[in-house]
């Protein structure tokens, strides 16, 4: 491959010259991946970008817009670096999307305008891995993979004033921001409003086209899809789902909990409450008119601690009446058999089987003498 094939196959730049009577700045124009090729494993890149970033002579301003799914860490940090030490004031503006490594650009920008429509994201570094792996050659390649987002972190931590940690944590978690919650955020300082807003095409299940430049989403795992459905502050721009715009219609809001089905139907959630206060409150009435005195328990406890309907109550008071039945009965005859009233009787018969006389009996047949 000669050089002038490799030139244009690496170069995913354009720079252009200030027009001073124009009151134009130089602007550096990044859309699209970053590099297609490792940047230390090309000489030619790298040394081109500075070549033609020297060329552009002792400007005041460099604007650098982006619309980029991110690419090779080791390119972006390098062009960090050199729009960092240029003396240049650098604009950074998200024309649409920054993701991934072109958020590390993004971060070299004394100031970093986004449009309310357009997103920023951060996530870990990955490495493409190809072919058969030792332990231990494993362990170089996590090891390479956390000085890679230390560095990223860093560059993040500077332009955010966020601890290295806080930042880390928005790594990991592969976080997406709107242009909104990247200034909220600080990962950007404005709001523009230009006279084009960011234009969203989703064209597979893998790929969008942000502003006519395509995105490869396959290495992201968290898109939201509200990203791709919402619409922007003002008319003439929208991220639309040509291809799947029914399935996203009925998926457009999943409710998980109460509060989102109270924003997205409020007066059927107030129908509902308002039918469960009135059956409850006619439960407690109706557990109210079955309270019998000594049944107090049963009754607070259906009511309030283990809810139950009046039937249910009903049941119980009755079963608890029974067993005081029971109880009355059996201890009605133990006072019986304790008090020994059985055993008179025993007595006057032992009497009369002994032979001998019983007054008793003596006293009747006075009264009515046997007949013979």
């Amino acid at each position: 491959m000669n050089p002038a094939q490799k030139e244009k196959k690496t170069k995913f730049w354009n720079f252009i010259p200030a027009v001073p009577q124009e009151n134009k700045p130089a602007e550096l124009i990044l859309y699209g991946e970053i590099a297609s090729e490792s940047w230390w494993g090309d000489e030619v890149t790298p040394r081109q970008f500075g070549e033609e970033l020297a060329a552009l002579g002792d400007v005041a301003e460099i604007v650098v817009r982006i619309n980029s799914p991110g690419g090779d860490v080791f390119a972006a940090n390098a062009i960090y670096t050199r729009l960092k030490d240029s003396t240049a004031t650098i604009t950074v503006k998200i024309d649409g999307w920054a993701a991934s490594a072109a958020t590390i650009i993004a971060a070299a920008g004394d100031k970093v305008l986004i449009a309310r429509n357009g997103v920023m994201m951060y996530h870990d570094p990955a490495m493409n891995l190809r072919g058969y792996f030792k332990a231990d050659e494993l362990e170089k390649q996590i090891a390479a993979l956390a000085v890679i987002k230390n560095s990223i972190v860093n560059a993040l931590a500077i332009k955010t004033g966020k601890t290295e940690e806080e930042v880390s944590e928005i790594m990991k978690a592969e976080t997406w921001y709107t242009g909104a919650e990247a200034v909220e955020n600080g990962f950007a300082d404005e709001l523009m409003f230009e006279e084009k807003d960011v234009e969203t095409e989703v064209q597979d299940d893998c790929r969008v086209a942000v502003n006519s430049v395509a995105f490869d989403l396959s290495p992201f795992r968290s898109i939201p899809k509200a990203l791709l459905n919402s619409r922007p502050a003002r008319d003439g721009g929208s991220f639309t789902d040509t291809h799947q715009q029914e399935k996203e219609k009925k998926t457009e809001m999943e409710i998980t909990n109460v509060e989102q089905l109270e924003q997205k139907y409020p007066d059927l959630v107030k129908q509902i409450r308002d039918s469960a206060t009135a059956a409850e409150r006619d439960r407690i009435k109706d557990i109210e008119d079955l309270a019998l005195s000594g049944f107090e328990t049963i009754v607070d406890t259906a009511k309030f601690e283990k809810p139950e309907t009046a039937a249910d109550v009903a049941m119980k008071i009755v079963a608890a009446q029974r067993k005081q039945g029971e109880a009355f009965l059996d201890s009605r005859d133990k006072d019986v058999k304790d008090s020994k009233v059985g055993e008179v009787g025993a007595e006057a018969s032992e009497g009369a089987d002994g032979g001998k006389e019983n007054p008793f009996d003596a006293a009747i047949d006075s009264v009515f003498p046997a007949v013979k």
